[in-house]
């Protein structure tokens, strides 16, 4: 057996002792790893080396995110602005007034007269004073004479018939009344306007309207905020409530403006406000009576008569 191995080629034995190929060698080595190294190495590529396709979803995914919640947040936006702004709507909208007294004109109607009793009174108050208040057009005159709704008001917690609260007393100031409950008063009037105008085929001009004390504040209120031009404004012991916007070109808007020297519940230091803010005005009279107080007098109802007789035509 020696002999044979010592008989061999020299370079058959080299052979033998060859070494095996590197490349054979690592691919052995790299198929032999453990398990366990080729899951650590998988991971980190899948954590470091995220794939250009899922960032590109990411992505994506986060700006319609982004565009939804912005546009959620708009719509809310709006949806609060509309529901304050119909709250707000809701809270000036006119009173439930109760039913009024109606006087029917006794010929063709072709003129109305729409009246506000003054503060805890009624229309039935009111009922002798226009059996016995005379104008030409009387005839042909519908005389509405409104009613309030009861409140109780603050300043003695009484439930009387009021169309606005009157927080303090004597009436002095802007803190003495409640300036949204008066506009809610002005739209009830307005209303009744409105629905008379249609029955006169849109004459305005024959339209007036008048009251006492608080009745007085709001028609002079309805008169000049109102689009309208109407036949014009009695206003007994009244005053224009200085934060009323006065609509359009009322210069020529026809007013009775009376009131007494001693008018203990509207001072006449308050009402001279309202004579600074409309005695320009061309279609404004004024009667001023030294012995009256907050009442209507005989001398004030026959000067409101020859108003009458000269404004209706």
């Amino acid at each position: 057996m020696d002999n044979e191995n010592e008989n061999k080629n020299p370079e058959e034995k080299e052979e033998e002792k060859m070494p095996e190929n590197t490349e054979e060698k690592t691919l052995k080595n790299s198929e032999e790893k453990p398990e366990n190294e080729i899951l650590v190495n998988d991971f980190r590529e899948s954590k470091f080396k995220e794939p250009k396709k899922t960032l590109a979803l990411k992505y994506k995914i986060i700006i319609i995110v982004a565009i939804s919640l912005v546009i959620i947040g708009i719509v809310t936006a709006i949806t609060l602005i509309v529901m304050k702004q119909k709250s707000s709507d809701d809270s000036d909208d006119d009173i439930e007034v109760l039913d009024p007294v109606v006087i029917n004109p006794t010929s063709d109607y072709t003129h109305c007269l729409i009246f506000l009793h003054g503060y805890e009174s009624s229309p039935e108050h009111y009922e002798p004073f226009f059996e016995d208040f005379y104008f030409k057009k009387k005839e042909n005159t519908k005389i509405i004479l409104m009613r309030a709704p009861y409140q109780i008001v603050s300043f003695n917690k009484e439930n009387k018939t009021s169309w606005f609260d009157i927080i303090t007393f004597p009436i002095n100031s802007t803190d003495s009344y409640n300036f949204t409950e008066a506009t809610r008063s002005r739209k009830a009037v307005e209303k009744v306007i409105k629905k008379e105008a249609e029955i006169l085929k849109g004459k305005y001009e024959n339209i007036f309207i008048g009251g006492h004390s608080q009745g007085a504040c709001v028609t002079l209120y309805t008169g000049y905020n109102m689009n309208e031009l109407i036949g014009g404004v009695v206003a007994f012991s009244g005053v224009l409530f200085p934060e009323i916007e006065i609509v359009g070109d009322k210069n020529k808007l026809k007013v009775f403006l009376g009131h007494g020297f001693r008018d203990q519940a509207i001072p006449m230091t308050f009402h001279n406000e309202t004579v600074k803010r409309i005695e320009k005005f061309e279609g404004v009279k004024k009667f001023y009576y030294e012995e009256m107080g907050h009442n209507i007098g005989d001398e004030e109802k026959r000067d409101a008569e020859g108003f009458l007789n000269n404004s209706m035509v």
